[in-house]
């Protein structure tokens, strides 16, 4: 709308964890006086699956969304208007808000191709006859909350692998590799340390590249789909 200069939705920070307060406001600046009902908030957590099968030699779709929140708010205005809409005089105007994350574990936000776990902010203006202005602000919801200086986590962790490279009939000597993780939890932002050991037999050089990637495990149930997992792992080729 021409008379609105900016609608945005601004948070605290991006980051929270279940059980935590979100808390934010909403910025509109108006460049005229205009009629405005309510200002509504939603805030929302979901789920939603959906990937192809072959059934009968028919491909099909098969996706489902589930909802983890669904809470709404009222941040301007009455739910039962009575008499005219109040006049919002032109200016910047910052309308607060703030929910309470539920305590139980909520999923990780998470993005691949058959699925996604996504939090975020949907705010609507409900202006007289004209249709309503929607915002949305999306968020990360981590966790669960763990402390990586833990007994538990500051073990070292490592992995051994053994390779024997043939040639027809002829074996080639073996590609010994050992890698070592200094614990097993980090949190975002850190960089993760690989100590690599190569114990090389073979005549040839071995470059070594690591790569690391994120394993996820989807599965159907009849009606209902679900993200069960995420991890990530480091992978070596040689």
């Amino acid at each position: 709308m021409d008379y609105i200069r900016e609608f945005d939705i601004r948070l605290d920070k991006e980051m929270f964890y279940a059980g935590e307060i979100l808390e934010g406001h909403v910025v509109l600046d108006t460049i005229e006086n205009f009629k405005l009902k309510t200002v509504r908030i939603v805030l929302r957590g979901k789920a939603h699956a959906e990937w192809q099968v072959l059934v009968s030699g028919d491909r099909s779709a098969i996706k489902d969304d589930q909802y983890f929140i669904d809470n709404r708010s009222l941040i301007f205005g009455k739910d039962r208007q009575e008499g005219p809409a109040p006049i919002l005089p032109r200016g910047i105007h910052h309308f607060p808000f703030k929910f309470q994350l539920p305590q139980s574990s909520l999923p990780c936000s998470f993005e691949s191709k058959p699925g996604y776990v996504r939090y975020y902010i949907k705010v609507t203006l409900d202006i007289p006859y004209a249709s309503p202005p929607q915002g949305m602000k999306y968020f990360t919801i981590i966790g669960p909350h763990i402390d990586c200086m833990d007994d538990q986590y500051l073990k070292p962790i490592g992995a051994l692998e053994k390779r024997t490279k043939c040639c027809l009939c002829c074996k080639s000597n073996r590609v010994v590799l050992q890698c070592l993780l200094e614990r097993s939890a980090y949190v975002c932002g850190e960089a993760l340390r690989l100590k690599a050991n190569i114990k090389n037999q073979n005549e040839k050089d071995i470059r070594l590249k690591v790569r690391l990637l994120q394993v996820t495990k989807q599965f159907a149930c009849p009606l209902i789909l679900f993200l069960i997992m995420e991890k990530y792992i480091i992978t070596g080729d040689y």
